[in-house]
């Protein structure tokens, strides 16, 4: 072990969470997405896995407890040792949330003493159980404090807000981002808009333009950021997709993120949309995905 090793382990505070609920809620998704940013398929946790995020010198242990019933023995004393718990439901499987909340009392003597958050995950389908009709099936007013929140571990949709809110919880800081972003729109290979999402009415009229002109032009050359009216237009391309993502110039502008940013949201795409490959193009698919996606970034 090196000098900057010692360090790095003497400086970096540490944090525990614990991720239960029932097989197949979602559990190991959510984490790989957030280690990966994208969805990929995992197989199910058998006992218990240990994986560690570290943001903002905090080193985040997640221990995700095996959802079977032959592990849920496991949770009560990882969750004892934690200072936040997560139960995670799947809100597209009404039919399990009389044995999710059987579950999830076996644990209500933690919930005294420590932070709970459910995460209700697989918004991205339909029929989707309601917040209320979750609260109400889980008997969670009779708790004394939690917060459920709606999440996707397929689409990413909810994950980076549902991250946030645990991360206020685990140390009373308020984590967000460093640039606040406008808009973001999806090219096809021709430069094409595909779709945009913004937060704000600015994709109107002449910057709309401007930003499809200057892509339609130059989308195979090396362009990176375009300026215009108070906006910086940032740029990049992935395999078959191009992306753009539009700041204001009087923003304190971190531009490491946000082209990290977009570039994983075009991976993510690309990962998601398999056909681009064949060179067939769902734009309604995108524009979803997008939609979901973008929840995350603006």
């Amino acid at each position: 072990m090196g000098i900057k090793d010692i360090l790095k382990r003497v400086f970096t505070k540490e944090k525990k969470i614990v991720i239960t609920g029932l097989d197949s809620a979602g559990k190991t998704t959510m984490i790989s997405f957030l280690q990966n940013g994208t969805f990929m398929e995992h197989a199910p946790t058998m006992g218990k896995e240990l994986s560690q995020i570290e943001v903002q010198g905090i080193r985040i242990n997640v221990m995700d407890m095996g959802g079977q019933k032959d592990f849920r023995s496991l949770w009560v004393g990882e969750a004892s040792t934690a200072e936040c718990v997560i139960f995670m439901i799947d809100a597209y499987a009404p039919e399990r949330f009389n044995e999710a909340r059987n579950e999830l009392w076996k644990l209500s003597s933690i919930f005294k003493k420590k932070p709970l958050i459910i995460l209700a995950n697989k918004y991205d389908l339909q029929p989707v159980a309601s917040i209320s009709e979750i609260i109400e099936a889980l008997n969670l007013k009779d708790l004394p404090s939690f917060e459920v929140l709606p999440i996707s571990c397929k689409t990413g949709y909810g994950i980076v807000k549902a991250f946030m809110k645990i991360y206020y919880k685990l140390t009373g800081q308020l984590l967000t981002q460093k640039t606040n972003l406008r808009a973001i729109t999806v090219f096809d290979q021709g430069g094409i808009p595909l779709t945009s999402s913004s937060n704000e009415d600015i994709l109107q009229g002449g910057l709309f333009t401007a930003i499809n002109n200057f892509v339609r032009e130059s989308f195979n050359s090396e362009l990176d950021q375009l300026k215009m009216g108070g906006h910086l237009i940032l740029f990049k391309r992935s395999k078959h997709l191009m992306g753009s993502i539009v700041v204001s110039e009087n923003d304190n502008i971190d531009i490491q993120e946000i082209e990290s940013g977009l570039n994983d949201l075009l991976l993510h795409l690309e990962h998601m949309c398999p056909e681009l490959e064949k060179d067939q193009l769902n734009s309604s698919k995108i524009e979803y995905l997008v939609e979901q996606y973008a929840s995350n970034l603006l």
